[in-house]
């Protein structure tokens, strides 16, 4: 199994895809705002060490979250 590097991002992790449809669990305040709970989101790539989804809202902004917060929406 090829190594992550911390510093860059990539589109699969542990087969997660981009592209997956997620649903916040929880609220998570940033400094651009605060990503409420229920919310679906779209995997836009995925941060290394700690492990971080980066997701994109309806808007179009991108939110760095903590895995543990979104579960995946069955299609």
């Amino acid at each position: 199994m090829a190594t992550r590097e911390f510093h860059k991002v990539s589109d699969e992790c542990a087969g997660v895809n981009a592209g997956i449809k997620f649903k916040t669990i929880k609220a998570h305040r940033k400094v651009q705002g605060t990503l409420n709970e229920g919310v679906e989101v779209v995997l836009d790539s995925i941060a290394h060490f700690p492990t971080r989804y980066r997701l994109k809202d309806d808007e179009g902004r991108i939110w760095t979250v903590p895995i543990h917060l979104v579960t995946p929406i069955a299609e």
